[in-house]
């Protein structure tokens, strides 16, 4: 794994997610990462809800990082997901509305490279005017995985 986590972003890891709830947006994460990853739709909703519940991954700043690792996958999984609606009910540290959230599966062996991939997730997205940016891409995920692609991490 090389520290920039949009090495693991393309066409169908991103999203515009259409729920107006924590629960529902998360669903259709989770859906999604399940197609991606071949993994069981199950399986991965068990295990990003028992994360949420040892504590929120809404980390502030309109943005939440849940994360999950996985046995059976070869490479991490990102998802950007892009909310149409405020999501008022993320529990975010700061008590905002969550409006990008980005869905990490990893393999469960290399707890390194997982800090790593996490570090460079929220080292780029802790960026207000980013945020605001991947925000004005909603409905349009064209745009949005230029905007990724294009703030990559020069390291």
């Amino acid at each position: 794994m090389r520290n920039d986590f949009s090495q693991y972003v393309d066409k169908d890891s991103v999203m515009t997610l259409k729920g107006e709830t924590k629960l529902e947006v998360m669903d259709q994460l989770i859906s999604r990462a399940a197609d991606l990853t071949k993994l069981s739709r199950d399986v991965i909703f068990r295990l990003a809800w028992k994360r949420e519940q040892m504590m929120t991954t809404g980390v502030g700043g309109m943005l939440a990082l849940p994360h999950i690792r996985v046995n059976d996958i070869l490479h991490p999984y990102v998802i950007v997901g892009v909310c149409e609606n405020p999501i008022s009910d993320y529990q975010g540290l700061d008590d905002q509305p969550v409006r990008v959230i980005v869905f990490t599966v990893a393999p469960d062996e290399n707890q390194e490279a997982y800090l790593q991939l996490l570090s460079s997730i929220s080292r780029r997205l802790r960026n207000p005017k980013l945020i605001e940016q991947i925000i004005g891409t909603v409905g349009d995920t064209v745009e949005l995985l230029k905007v990724i692609q294009q703030e990559a991490d020069p390291q």
